[in-house]
């Protein structure tokens, strides 16, 4: 079964990220809203054991033992990761009881409803893999300093918007599919009435982006929205995150360390705020996310940074709760923002067109960015 195969290897990239952690950052905790490394392994594991162990084969041993320190329903953000087991014995125990899953799994005779657990882990481990990158930027931000190397000068340019015309029609929005794995707020599929709009086909670079903070946007508050507003202020936000910035160089942080910039790549980084406050400084709109999915075919650079969209998160009508109400519902119509398409750090399983990623405006520790439209 090839997904016994998909999910072997996100077991093996979560150990291999755990072995780059190693013993000195697997417990690093970056901030109160992110977990520490060695947490999203053992949390994993948990939810492996959940689905392969305590539903197929009625097994609580490993689920209630990892309960207290794994549960994430349980345990809020900020004390997720106070009572590890030591490094040495949290690797050896996820790679054996990791493996005794996909033994297990093997033996499962209930074909079809295996297929969709098994789908299901492997979009919750490819979702946890990308905030282990994300985690592994915020380190390398708080713990090295970028060497020279690693800056270049970058020209700013002017924020050209080259638009697609999409024109007022009904569009497919969603997914109903049975045939490949979907979350529970992607569904169900429905027709939506759009009127026309202009969407851009490319992300704002960050090229664009420097012309804007060099003309003064992060100082302009007739730009910002009040609650941006205070928000830049109060945090003393300049940049995008992840920017180095020496004289006329810049220096950009990844998971993997700082690298050069190419002005073609996307802005990346972004808050919500920043993209509002760059989106009133050209004159136009972030898209709603019905227009994003309208427009997604004749879209370019998708899945190079997760999109922000000006609606929050919401359930579609007939929504249906699943497997577990916990994934969706507790975010819907709160102060909660859609974002649309993936990262170059996301696993290939998560682009998709319906799939629905969301936070709060001002997070900008994800690998978010932005395109602009019309009304």
């Amino acid at each position: 079964m090839i997904e016994i195969s998909k999910l072997k290897k996100k077991q093996f990239s979560l150990i291999m990220h755990l072995k780059l952690a190693g013993t000195e950052l697997f417990k690093f905790k970056t901030n109160d809203c992110l977990s520490p490394i060695g947490w999203h392994i053992i949390h994993c594991l948990y939810v492996e054991c959940i689905w392969i162990r305590s539903y197929f084969f009625g097994d609580n041993l490993l689920v209630n033992k990892l309960k207290n320190i794994a549960d994430s329903n349980k345990i809020k953000p900020k004390n997720r990761g106070l009572i590890l087991p030591e490094y040495n014995y949290l690797y050896e125990f996820s790679k054996n009881e990791f493996n005794k899953n996909l033994i297990l799994c093997n033996k499962i005779k209930s074909r079809k409803k295996l297929l969709y657990f098994l789908q299901f882990l492997i979009n919750h481990h490819s979702q946890h893999l990308e905030t282990i990158k994300i985690i592994l930027n915020l380190i390398n931000l708080k713990n090295k300093n970028a060497p020279i190397k690693s800056f270049s000068k970058i020209e700013e340019k002017v924020f050209n918007f080259n638009p697609v015309y999409i024109k007022e029609g009904y569009y497919k929005i969603g997914t109903s599919s049975s045939n490949k794995f979907s979350y529970d707020n992607e569904k169900p599929e429905f027709i939506k009435k759009l009127k026309s709009f202009l969407i851009s086909k490319n992300l704002i670079r960050i090229d664009e982006w420097l012309c804007f903070l060099n003309s003064g946007g992060y100082k302009k508050k007739s730009l910002w929205s009040k609650a941006g507003w205070d928000w830049k202020c109060k945090n003393k936000i300049t940049h995008p995150l992840g920017w180095k910035i020496n004289k006329e160089s810049l220096s950009i942080s990844t998971a993997y360390g700082y690298e050069k910039p190419n002005k073609d790549k996307p802005v990346s980084n972004i808050s919500f705020y920043e993209l509002e406050a760059f989106a009133n400084w050209v004159k136009l709109k972030i898209p709603h996310e019905f227009q994003w999915e309208a427009a997604n075919s004749n879209l370019l650079d998708k899945y190079k940074v997760w999109e922000w969209h000006n609606n929050k998160f919401f359930p579609y009508e007939n929504f249906m709760p699943y497997p577990y109400d916990e994934y969706s519902l507790p975010w819907f119509n709160n102060n909660y923002y859609t974002l649309r398409g993936a990262s170059i750090f996301s696993e290939t399983e998560l682009k998709r067109k319906t799939f629905r990623n969301f936070y709060q405006p001002h997070i900008r520790f994800i690998f978010s960015g932005g395109r602009l439209s019309t009304n």
